[in-house]
């Protein structure tokens, strides 16, 4: 599939970049938001000989052979990680072959080349950084920085509008003759039907264009932007490209004597990326407008459905009359499409726009938008119509599909969003049954939930919770607490779970079961979980106070997979001076489902440490018992859920944890039941031969402060009595 730049993502990343005068951070956001948009999984800036930043190398230092390759797409065996295909983009001039005073941007992944579409936009990543940083490194002032920034905003804004493509290219060529200093500067590009000729496009701001000028065009796109210093007066070029093709070049007369300036030819540079920018964007547009079905299912995509659904809605406005959207996504699509390959995926894509259209009228449009993801556009429908529609669908993809002759089960969640007079155009419904359907999913999937406005509220609480958790390990808000795990019999304190606690400053106490799912959604929880890991270690003397007491920890599927995790495991052990033998790592079952080859593999690597290894929250997923024998497991925790349905008058749920506990006891695998609170719970767990037990009957989470009264009064009774406790 062709790659395409993104106006928002180059956007975003223009605002955080420039948006601080710290050095430093300036750099880390810059190699995260460029690994993120082109998906590497290694990542490193290389200034003035120093590594400034890396992403992806754990606490091990960034391999030579990364930041030597012998070109793009050159495969370099990372030690410790394996083979990757290696990109660079120079911070200072692009195509030279050799590093500017800057140095480079590096990124590295696993399995796919960078094409050329990606080598450009890493390219025009890195040049943004190298402009920003050397405005750093100048102080030039923040007035300067600020034109600089707002000027390629407007631009990108006005690409993102789809504004004409030559009133784009006068609009890019006139903030470059602003910006350096209103000296002359024009816009040639490569006239297709002569291809060794250029023919003039924005020279309004370029009077006396003449043959010298044309020549040194041409010779700065022959020799890929090499500096050029004709005399008398000094010339700049900066070539533009299209697809990793030359399609032109950006020239500049200086107004005065001596050598150019390097900031402005980074300055020309950058205009030139958004000359290729904008010409990519309207190549990109054609494509689209070309290419308005979807390829598997046949439907219309998101493009075409859009425009569709502004018609609808000018036309509900005009008519008054009712029009809902309903954003449909899978739930369990991919695994699907790991476990029986991409071919079956699609032939499943396909059958799922079947059963969608087959429950919606003809005058209705379906769509697929893309990935698992598709929406319908109900006209004259309101919100109740509209969820009897959902309703259907719903249990339509509920069914059993026959997918490469095999039964899978995937279901559907699905949002619903009428008209307003606040929806200015179709995204906007769209975006609202978007948010619907997010809540559907919040809600335990299979379901269908109508839009309503505190749910955009909840949506921008979000988006602040999770910037507020890119620091969390280091402003000084997260704290561990500690809940004791016990043998049943006889009952003694056994052992601790280390449980992450987030006191903010204006929310008060964040509940784990919010901030760890956003944490999961992003990189924070990689810092998260290595912040638990070694406070937890650190902190393991104290709460055992010179006794043998097991420590439990969380570990995230994001964290499992992550190659330095075993590195950081071994370096906060040693330097805990804490027994291997004596911490046990909770792994969900999400992880063994979702991908158990590579859940294989990580999972051998950290017992190789030592360390014992758990499931949690055990029967909650879609796993079976026999992935104890598939996995090196020493423990499983019964999930709460299980445990709270315990009684004496209900055999059916005795009945499933004997199973459980009987079959774990023969693969002589230990069982903790979470969530013990009462006394008739802890009896019949007993009775059933459960070896360990957490809950609040014994104590609730608690501060390491409370820690110690705890065990303090339950070594002296000899046995833990119930304790009554706030629930944190």
């Amino acid at each position: 599939m062709a790659y395409h730049w993104s106006i928002h993502q180059l956007t975003e990343y223009l605002v955080k970049v420039s948006g601080t005068d710290d050095y430093g951070l300036a750099v880390q956001t810059a190699l995260e938001e460029v690994a993120e948009a082109l998906d590497a999984e290694l990542g490193a800036i290389l200034v003035e000989g120093m590594v400034r930043a890396k992403s992806g190398f754990g606490r091990q230092d960034v391999s030579p052979a990364f930041l030597c390759p012998e070109g793009d797409n050159d495969v370099v065996n990372v030690p410790g990680v394996g083979d990757v295909h290696v990109a660079r983009g120079g911070l200072d001039k692009p195509g030279t072959g050799r590093a500017g005073n800057d140095g480079w941007m590096f990124v590295g992944r696993y399995g796919r080349e960078f094409n050329a579409e990606e080598l450009q936009l890493l390219q025009g990543m890195a040049l943004a950084l190298g402009l920003v940083l050397h405005n750093l490194q100048m102080l030039q002032a923040a007035r300067s920085r600020h034109l600089l920034v707002e000027t390629l905003l407007a631009i990108q804004k006005a690409i993102s509008a789809r504004r004409p493509l030559n009133e784009l290219l006068d609009a890019i060529t006139e903030g470059a003759w602003e910006l350096l200093g209103r000296c002359p500067v024009a816009l040639l590009l490569g006239d297709s039907s002569a291809p060794e000729s250029l023919r003039p496009h924005s020279v309004d701001k370029f009077p006396g264009l003449d043959d010298a000028a044309l020549a040194v065009a041409r010779v700065a796109l022959s020799l890929a932007n090499e500096e050029i210093e004709p005399e008398p007066i000094p010339m700049l070029a900066a070539p533009v490209f299209v697809s990793g093709e030359s399609a032109g070049c950006l020239i500049a007369k200086t107004l005065e004597q001596g050598s150019v300036r390097r900031d402005q030819r980074d300055l020309l540079t950058a205009f030139a990326q958004q000359v290729s920018l904008a010409l990519t964007d309207a190549r990109t547009v054609d494509e689209v407008r070309r290419a308005s079905r979807d390829p598997i299912t046949g439907l219309p995509n998101r493009a075409l459905f859009l425009q569709h659904l502004e018609h609808e809605r000018q036309s509900a406005i005009r008519g008054n009359f009712d029009l809902t959207v309903l954003f449909v996504d899978l739930d369990r699509f991919k695994a699907v499409n790991d476990t029986l390959g991409h071919s079956a995926g699609d032939e499943l894509l396909a059958e799922v726009g079947r059963r969608i259209s087959s429950c919606t009228r003809p005058a209705d449009t379906t769509a697929r938008l893309g990935g698992d993801e598709f929406a319908v556009a109900l006209s004259g429908s309101n919100r109740e119509a509209g969820r009897e529609v959902a309703t259907r669908i719903v249990r339509a993809l509920g069914k059993p599909f026959l997918i490469a002759k095999r039964e899978v089960l995937v279901g559907a969640s699905v949002g619903i969003a009428s008209l307003t007079g606040r929806h200015q155009d179709a995204s906007a419904i769209l975006g609202d049954a978007d948010i619907a359907m997010y809540q559907a999913k919040r809600a335990g999937r299979g379901r269908c939930v109508v839009f309503e406005q505190h749910m955009q509220d909840e949506v921008v609480d979000r988006l602040e919770l999770v910037t507020d958790l890119q620091h969390l390990g280091t402003n000084g808000q997260l704290w561990l607490a500690y809940q004791p795990v016990l043998a049943l019999a006889p009952l003694e304190v056994r052992g601790v779970e280390a449980l992450a606690r987030w006191s903010h400053p204006t929310r008060g106490l964040v509940p784990p079961s919010l901030f760890i799912p956003l944490a999961e959604e992003t990189d924070a929880i990689i810092e998260l979980g290595e912040w638990v890991i070694w406070r937890a270690l650190a902190e393991a003397s104290t709460l055992a106070n010179g006794t043998q007491l097991q420590v439990s920890l969380n570990i995230s599927a994001r964290q499992v997979v992550d190659a330095s995790l075993p590195g950081i495991i071994r370096a906060a052990l040693a330097a805990s001076r804490f027994p291997a033998e004596l911490l046990t790592l909770e792994i969900t079952e999400s992880l063994l489902i979702e991908d158990p080859e590579l859940a294989r593999a990580r999972l051998s690597s950290l017992k190789e440490i030592g360390v014992r290894l758990a499931i949690d929250d055990f029967g909650t997923g879609y796993s079976s018992l026999s992935y104890l024998r598939q996995f090196p497991v020493d423990q499983v925790k019964i999930d709460r859920s299980f445990v709270a349905a315990l009684s004496e008058n209900a055999p059916d749920d005795i009945a499933i944890a004997r199973s459980v506990i009987e079959l774990c006891q023969r693969l002589r695998v230990e069982t903790v039941a979470e969530g013990i609170e009462t006394a008739e719970q802890l009896d019949l767990l007993t009775k059933l031969g459960c070896d360990l037990g957490q809950g609040y009957y014994f104590a609730a989470p608690m501060a390491i402060g409370d820690w110690q009264y705890f065990w303090e009064n339950t070594t002296a009774l000899g046995a833990p009595q119930p304790v009554a406790a706030s629930k944190i």
